[in-house]
């Protein structure tokens, strides 16, 4: 059976990633939007399915979707081919603007824009919490644990999640969006952690639940300082070591007057630097210690767009 409707020009469905600015374990999350966005394209073939990724580099077909899921059992994207009923006839074309590696979570992306591409091509129109609940059963399925990052797809800015499973609260914060985007940055420490390493915490850590929170209604408020002693507090009592490489990178973010969040399971740490009101300020700073050692930030701006389809 072919999807009802040629789709000779493709459905294509695009949503961003998110950056987890604090929070950890089943505490609550604060995620940032960021311009990097995973994209899914769905177009009609003679026969059978196929998932096709650009990033990284890879085609897999089936006669159809049972087949495909059982030799892709870790593809959110097969899941989300199973979880839709699709039929065959089909291609499924993504790809993720970020390196594997990086620390930024793409999966939930891809799998908000999967779900979309897909419903939409087989003339479906589901509403929010239908998209988010299967695009989450997906990534699920395909043994990710991570589910604070759909409403940051779904709907692009800053976004307050607490809880988890059906109980999952999520609230996109009134932010500014200019603030954040000269506020904040990543740094490359040029390697992952070693295996485990992104998971090392200190043994004194017990984390602080409210400071994600604080965090966020700091940023809504407009107090961009304040969240730098915000984060390094949070950093203080998460206890998250990060690899060799992003503590390296964290210490010389600190010591310019900025602070630093290494990513886990990735090369990247999240950096907040305001810079001054009236002349050179943190972020100023930061820059000219990462120069100086040789690091370089990344150009990145929050997303404010969400999930689109084209």
């Amino acid at each position: 059976m072919s999807p009802s409707g040629a789709l000779a020009r493709g459905v294509v469905a695009s949503a961003p990633g998110r950056l987890a600015l604090a929070g950890a374990g089943s505490g609550p999350r604060l995620s940032v939007a960021l311009d990097r966005r995973a994209s899914c394209r769905v177009e009609t073939v003679p026969a059978g399915v196929v998932i096709e990724s650009k990033d990284s580099l890879t085609t897999s077909t089936g006669g159809d979707v049972a087949e495909l899921l059982a030799r892709m059992p870790d593809s959110p994207v097969a899941h989300v081919l199973h979880l839709l009923g699709s039929p065959t006839g089909l291609r499924v074309v993504t790809e993720w603007k970020l390196p594997q590696g990086s620390g930024v979570d793409g999966d939930s992306a891809l799998a908000v824009a999967t779900t979309a591409a897909l419903a939409h091509a087989l003339g479906r129109a589901p509403q929010e919490q239908e998209l988010l609940e299967t695009a989450r059963e997906a990534v699920a399925r395909a043994g990710r644990t991570e589910e604070h990052g759909f409403h940051a797809a779904l709907w692009g800015g800053v976004v307050l999640t607490r809880g988890g499973g059906p109980a999952l609260y999520a609230e996109r914060l009134d932010v500014d969006p200019g603030r954040i985007d000269e506020s904040l940055m990543l740094v490359d420490a040029g390697e992952a952690p070693a295996v485990g390493a992104d998971t090392e915490r200190r043994p004194d850590a017990k984390g602080d639940a409210a400071l994600p929170g604080r965090i966020g209604e700091a940023l809504a408020g407009g107090r961009y300082e304040d969240v730098v002693a915000l984060l390094a507090e949070e950093s203080d009592t998460d206890g998250a070591l990060g690899g060799t490489a992003q503590r390296r990178v964290a210490l010389v973010v600190r010591g310019a007057g900025g602070a630093a969040r290494p990513l886990r399971q990735g090369r990247l740490v999240a950096v907040w630097a305001p810079p001054g009101a009236h002349g050179p300020g943190r972020r100023e700073a930061v820059q000219a210690a990462l120069q100086a050692a040789g690091l370089k930030s990344l150009p990145v701006r929050m997303d404010l767009r969400g999930l689109e389809l084209e």
